[in-house]
């Protein structure tokens, strides 16, 4: 009995030895992060993706366009994190109370990786739910008021896409 299990031990590492290359990633393959599991906040991504029913992939494009996926990205028209979250999106679903005069913590909060991830996605699912996908990914750029007042986001939009058709490979 012990013969067997000590064969059996060296047959498994046998093979697991002889298949080692083919798990190491294909020459000449681009270094850019594919799919959710190559990109950092993969686990915040893929549970916000289910949460709100938004493809993880397009959350991960709209993250690399907006931040680059730096966590502490704020921006000059005062948008936070990841995802560039503004103070008025946050008090929409409730996490700032009064978005004109954020408090610290308040802000602070929106930096949080997946605070930022859920509001961002949240966002966006609502936009994705009320407008044709090109129209939303826009709005979510210049802002539902920004859009109708007639703001347009062409080359945002582009590169969102060009990221997202990235994430598909």
């Amino acid at each position: 009995m012990p013969f067997l299990i000590i064969g059996l031990g060296l047959l498994a590492l046998f093979f697991l030895v002889k298949n080692v290359g083919a798990f190491q990633a294909t020459p000449g393959k681009p270094s850019l992060p594919t799919g959710t599991a190559n990109v950092p906040y993969a686990d915040l991504i893929l549970m916000s993706s289910r949460t709100w029913g938004v493809p993880s992939k397009l959350i991960n494009a709209v993250i690399r366009t907006e931040s680059n996926f730096d966590p502490n990205a704020i921006s000059g028209q005062n948008c936070y994190g990841l995802m560039q979250v503004s103070p008025m999106v946050a008090q929409d679903f409730g996490q700032i109370k009064n978005w004109q005069n954020p408090t610290e913590t308040e802000l602070a909060n929106l930096l949080n990786p997946q605070t930022n991830i859920n509001l961002g996605t949240r966002f966006l699912s609502k936009l994705l739910g009320k407008y044709p996908f090109d129209t939303a990914i826009q709005m979510y750029n210049v802002g539902e008021a920004g859009y109708n007042s007639g703001k347009r986001a062409a080359g945002y939009l582009a590169k969102v896409k060009g990221f997202y058709n990235e994430y598909q490979i």
